[in-house]
């Protein structure tokens, strides 16, 4: 027969000194977990880190100079942020609009969501990088006017879980604010306005020319195209016109390609000088993108043309283009001669693409090139 007293001893609830410790034992092993320290979390919000253009070595105080890249990878950036506000084009109302991640000369107060003018954010546009996810791109219409194009050309994916590398090339812009700092900028694209997303890492850039910076053409061609072409471009339709890769567009508006070579006979002066370099202009939005591309000065016994690479269609740019006649020159082929200057030139008939049309048949600017 068991007693009370075996029972005891057997299950130790006889022994008050187990029983209590037990107990304790039972407290700590539910509470240890609670009264642990939490480990720190990373920040959840925007970040980015800038880097040298081997993407890894962290770019600090490193000097960089016109033509540099640097590496910016961000982190927490929302795919699905920025849809309201910003303009109607080229995203449309309701689609994120994305980031801008842009080296520029901004002044202290630069914040979109402070108020901050546009004029406060120096930057070359054409540099800029446009973070946005690959599902709002595809959202972007491509007709009437391929929106999407425009947005590609600068496009850099943001990945599902907020992330980014974005390569962004060193290109000063020619007016800066009084007290601006040059650095890395992040913010809202297309003018939506995301104070979360307005970040800032400070960049020491020297003026001074560096190993990458681009050598400016030689100015062997020199065409304003039409009178007033330039300010109208810039002017009236608030778009740009760049030159690249031997060609440049000079402050007086004169486009500037460089000589690639000559094939002129000795003997009679007549043949072609080739020409160098693609000048594109397009309109805010980029509704229009057109180039010209490697003119030459053709000199042939029905007299003597300017011939380019023009666009084929009035939104592709680079993207497709052919050769046309685009002027007649006012100057006969001579085999002692070398250089002309200020060449009467009038446009021939039709222009390519169709925006080019009014030009057909009247007045272009002067020609002067050499070789």
């Amino acid at each position: 027969m068991v007693t009370r007293t075996d029972l005891a001893v057997r299950t130790g609830l006889g022994r008050p000194a187990a029983r209590a410790g037990a107990l304790v034992t039972g407290l700590f092993a539910t509470l240890l977990p609670l009264a642990a320290p939490v480990a720190a979390q990373p920040p959840t919000g925007p970040a980015i880190e800038v880097f040298a253009a081997d993407g890894v070595t962290p770019l600090g105080d490193r000097t960089v100079h016109e033509g540099d890249t640097v590496v910016v990878h961000g982190t927490g950036f929302d795919p699905d942020a920025n849809r309201s506000g910003g303009l109607p084009l080229p995203v449309p109302p309701g689609v994120p609009h994305g980031t801008f991640v842009s080296f520029g000369a901004f002044a202290e107060h630069w914040r979109p969501s402070e108020g901050a003018p546009t004029s406060n954010r120096a930057t070359v546009r054409s540099t800029n990088a446009w973070v946005l996810s690959e599902q709002a791109l595809n959202q972007v219409p491509d007709a009437p006017f391929d929106m999407r194009r425009t947005v590609r050309q600068q496009w850099v994916p943001l990945s599902d879980d907020g992330s980014f590398t974005a390569t962004v090339t060193v290109d000063a812009p020619t007016t800066v604010p009084a007290d601006a700092v040059y650095g890395i900028y992040t913010y809202g694209a297309a003018d939506a306005i995301n104070a979360e997303q307005e970040l800032s890492v400070p960049v020491n850039f020297d003026p001074t020319p560096g190993p990458n910076a681009p050598v400016p053409p030689s100015q062997d061609l020199v065409w304003g195209f039409a009178p007033g072409y330039t300010d109208l471009v810039t002017d009236t339709t608030q778009g740009s016109v760049v030159g690249r890769d031997g060609a440049a567009v000079n402050p007086d508006g004169t486009l500037a390609f460089e000589l690639a070579g000559a094939q002129i006979d000795p003997a009679t002066g007549l043949g072609r000088i080739e020409y160098r370099g693609i000048v594109v202009s397009f309109t805010r939005f980029h509704l229009l993108e057109i180039a010209l591309a490697d003119p030459w000065i053709e000199f042939t016994g029905n007299g003597t043309y300017l011939t380019a690479e023009s666009s084929t269609g009035n939104q592709v740019g680079t993207d497709s283009t052919s050769r046309i006649t685009v002027a007649r020159l006012d100057a006969a082929a001579d085999a002692d001669r070398t250089e002309w200057a200020g060449v009467p030139a009038r446009f021939s008939v039709p222009l390519q693409p169709s925006v080019l049309l009014p030009y057909s048949g009247g007045q272009a600017a002067p020609v002067t090139f050499r070789y």
